[in-house]
């Protein structure tokens, strides 16, 4: 069972990973003649993955930072990623040090300050779940304030209720037949012939 694991495993292989199974594992003449399915594993781990992988690994751990684009949640998720693939587990201050070194300066001060966190007592978790609230009501905030720019430059001119109101009576009122009459009336004016209404229609003689 071990063999066709092993040889199915070769073919996953390329580069110097395959020049080294190639030689260590398949040759006729290899040094080491018989192979398990987890020794040879471990052996390809330790040979082409861990170095690099948990040098490149602690290096993004220590250089991530928080892109507004992506979200908070993906940044935290992105450095606990690193911290499992580092030689070794990050401890919990540590974690919780890096991502606030890697959120905006805003957010931080508003974490601590605002919603009264302490990188000495309070959770990494604890932290995410406060700095993604902060991030939603920054969206808001941003929203509300890009529509006040546009009103303001003049791409959107809200009518008031009491303007509206007003001409929309204006308009009703020069419409109707009993108003232009008594408007008339009031100021001298004789009224129209054929003009209906509360007050009698007078004729010119």
């Amino acid at each position: 069972m071990d063999q066709e694991r092993i040889f199915a495993l070769h073919e996953f292989n390329n580069g110097e990973a395959w020049n080294w199974f190639r030689h260590h594992v398949l040759h006729t003449n290899r040094d080491k003649q018989d192979w398990t399915f987890k020794e040879v594993l471990i052996r390809l781990y330790n040979c082409f993955v861990n170095a690099a992988t948990m040098q490149e690994a602690r290096e993004a751990f220590r250089t991530a930072v928080y892109d507004a684009q992506m979200g908070i949640q993906t940044f935290y998720e992105e450095l606990i990623g690193y911290a499992q693939n580092m030689a070794v587990y990050p401890d919990e201050f540590t974690i919780r040090e890096t991502f606030l070194d890697g959120i905006l300066a805003e957010m931080h001060c508003t974490l601590i300050r605002d919603n009264n966190l302490s990188p000495e007592v309070n959770t990494v978790t604890k932290f995410l779940v406060y700095a993604i609230r902060y991030e939603q009501s920054a969206h808001i905030a941003m929203h509300y304030n890009q529509r006040s720019s546009r009103r303001a430059q003049g791409h959107c001119q809200p009518v008031k209720v009491g303007t509206f109101l007003a001409k929309r009576s204006k308009m009703d009122r020069n419409c109707n037949p009993q108003f232009v009459v008594r408007r008339r009336l009031s100021t001298g004016q004789k009224p129209v012939q054929g003009t209906t209404g509360d007050t009698p229609v007078t004729k010119e003689n």
